[in-house]
């Protein structure tokens, strides 16, 4: 058995640190149930009056159909955070359960051979983790005020205070100090959101690096015990697919709205763009298409992986081994003819051609305003 990798104690952090966010979601960092349990669901509170805040400006809205398509693509965003936080809530012991079969591949590297194959996946991927979440967080807030300045400029009230009108060519100072707090507090509510799918599916995409390259072990000549490693792989293949299913049903909810969703919100950009071409929507639209490439990369990547099991597995001298270890090939060989992918409503596959199939709509779309136009 190998010893804790190297890049055990950078995970403890990321660990700590999902832990802590999902305490705050979850208003479980009280000592006592302060409200029989009901304060978990304070955030989705909070979001169902920005819901409320959004319905009563669109009711007021009397401007141009540019300002219609900004407050339409607010609430869907807004709808896509409140999915990924319900999520959060639902599943919380499930993600605890995720992280912890994470934790314990970091403490046990399976064999001295796949070591080297750890440190470089769970190191990239670490490296990746801390890349992205700072990218997604400072496009999530330059988005956030460049659509405030957009509608203190243009006097758009996006979400509107129950019981104060929305006036039309007057100043809504009010409304515009209501919606300077409600932009940044969305994005605070999102981002650890989008950490914490990140993490748990960059780490699933390192962990079938990792089995691809035990797999390959298998035709090591100065590799003892091959029946053990055998039977460690396809342990670890069963625990592999177990978890890829978990992470798929916890999540399921959420890609099917955030595909619909970023559709329909890539289509509306390329309207905005159209009609409105100011540098101050570009963070805005980096940040949307950043989203949505990264989870169509990740359906991309979990589904071809898994799909080229088969092969690797094939393509080993599985010739070699007594009858009872051939009967384990063939077993995992069965279980990964179906590859495991993403799916949105549990039909439409997600994945690279989905997003080159959004765009391609997106600026189908754009072509047919121009012309009408």
């Amino acid at each position: 058995m190998a010893d804790i990798t190297e890049c055990y104690s950078e995970f403890i952090k990321i660990e700590n640190f999902l832990n802590l966010v999902i305490k705050i979601l979850t208003f479980s960092f009280f000592p006592r149930k302060i409200l029989f349990g009901l304060e978990k669901y304070t955030f989705p509170v909070v979001l169902i009056y920005y819901f409320l805040s959004i319905i009563i400006a669109f009711i007021y809205l009397n401007g141009t159909i540019l300002e219609a398509v900004m407050v339409i693509e607010i609430f869907l965003g807004v709808v896509q955070v409140l999915v990924k936080l319900l999520t959060v809530l639902i599943n919380e012991k499930d993600l605890y359960e995720l992280l912890l079969w994470i934790r314990g591949l970091h403490q046990d590297c399976t064999f001295n051979a796949i070591r080297q194959s750890v440190e470089t996946h769970f190191s990239t991927i670490q490296f990746f983790i801390r890349i992205f979440t700072k990218i997604i967080c400072v496009l999530y807030n330059m988005a956030a005020a460049g659509v405030i300045a957009y509608a203190i400029y243009t006097n758009l009230v996006i979400f509107a205070i129950p019981w104060i009108p929305v006036k039309q060519n007057e100043s809504n100072i009010y409304h515009h100090i209501n919606q300077a707090f409600i932009l940044p507090s969305i994005t605070i509510i999102a981002t650890p959101c989008e950490y914490i799918l990140i993490t748990i599916g960059s780490y699933i995409i390192a962990i079938q690096n990792i089995f691809h390259d035990m797999i390959k072990q298998l035709d090591n000549s100065n590799l003892e015990n091959k029946k053990k490693v055998l039977k460690t792989i396809y342990i670890f293949h069963c625990k592999i697919l177990k978890n890829l299913k978990m992470f798929n049903d916890v999540y399921s909810f959420v890609f099917t709205i955030q595909a619909l969703s970023s559709a329909v919100i890539i289509m509306l950009l390329f309207y905005i763009i159209r009609i409105e071409t100011n540098l101050i929507f570009i963070p805005l639209v980096l940040g949307i298409y950043l989203q949505f490439s990264l989870l169509c990369i990740f359906g991309e990547l979990i589904y071809s992986k898994t799909a080229n099991i088969f092969v690797d597995l094939y393509l080993t001298k599985w010739y070699e081994f007594d009858l009872s270890d051939q009967k384990v090939f063939l077993m995992m060989m069965r279980a990964s003819q179906n590859p495991f992918g993403l799916k949105a409503a549990g039909m439409y596959d997600i994945n690279i051609v989905m997003f080159i199939q959004v765009v391609k709509a997106g600026f189908s779309f754009c072509a047919i305003l121009y012309t009408f136009t």
